[in-house]
């Protein structure tokens, strides 16, 4: 998407080599949300960086001003002139030309750098969580949960609240089912999956997730993190819910993760 949104070229003609170290000699890898805002920059800069230089080859071939040129979503074109362009076939072929080059310059349209993101980018967000519990049983049932969360400039909406889905159900896994329990002898109880739990679906509710956009000034995107944005705010929140759903009966606490065991003894505690 930014190599199309940069260059013009239609995402079908691109191709993404990602984590082969056949062709990528250098690289951290990705962790911590940070592919958007290192790789993408790294994308962006250089698609802007080889932009450079077709504009000059187009400008000499058409005979007008580097400033004047502009992609047009197969090549560049000269600005109020749509008949006098140049696709990016075109344009690769003069780029290896020596007859169609501006004086001096070397020939093809590669271009390699390494971007250094290492600089932390910080996204923030409010998330408020409704919760219903059944204090006879102690079972805690979400009823909504409304998320805003900034994580600098979108790129590609979908994903982001894709992220954002994921991140509270894991959040409202950590908080109401994900447990390891071991027995007085340290063994493990639950190592599996047919006795650790974790939620489906159909046990949570359909999340509103939003969003506010505040650019990072540490990379040329503006871009930072999304990933564990959705964990960070579900789980206290969703926390603080069922303990205020049941803090008229004396409950001030409940260790995570919130069990109708749990629950149920909090409030036999209480009520005691």
């Amino acid at each position: 998407m930014i190599v199309q949104d940069t260059l013009g070229v239609p995402m079908a003609d691109v191709n993404f080599h990602d984590s082969d170290t056949d062709t990528v000699a250098l690289g951290v890898g990705t962790y911590g949300s940070h592919s958007l805002q290192t790789a993408g920059s790294g994308i962006l800069v250089g698609s802007q960086r080889v932009l450079e230089k077709p504009k000059e080859i187009a400008a000499n071939l058409l005979e007008a001003s580097v400033e004047d040129m502009e992609t047009n979503g197969t090549g560049l074109v000269v600005a109020g002139v749509p008949t006098s362009a140049l696709t990016w076939a075109e344009l690769a072929t003069a780029a290896n030309d020596p007859q169609a080059l501006p004086d001096g310059m070397e020939p093809g349209l590669a271009y390699e750098h390494d971007f250094d993101g290492q600089s932390a980018t910080y996204p923030f967000g409010s998330h408020v969580s409704v919760v219903e519990v059944d204090t006879d049983t102690g079972a805690v049932k979400m009823l909504r949960h409304i998320a805003v969360d900034d994580c600098g400039t979108i790129l590609n909406p979908m994903i982001v609240n894709g992220q954002q889905h994921g991140g509270i159900a894991q959040g409202a896994a950590q908080v109401l089912y994900e447990q390891i329990s071991f027995d007085e002898l340290g063994n493990p109880m639950n190592s599996n999956l047919m006795s650790y739990l974790v939620p489906a679906a159909s046990e949570l509710p359909s999340f509103e997730v939003s969003n506010t956009e505040t650019a990072s000034p540490r990379n040329p995107l503006g871009a930072k993190g999304i990933g564990e944005s959705g964990t960070i705010g579900s789980t206290p929140a969703i926390h603080n819910a069922v303990i205020d759903a049941v803090s008229h009966l004396g409950v001030s606490h409940i260790d995570m993760p919130c069990t109708p065991q749990a629950v149920w003894q909090a409030v036999t505690a209480a009520a005691t």
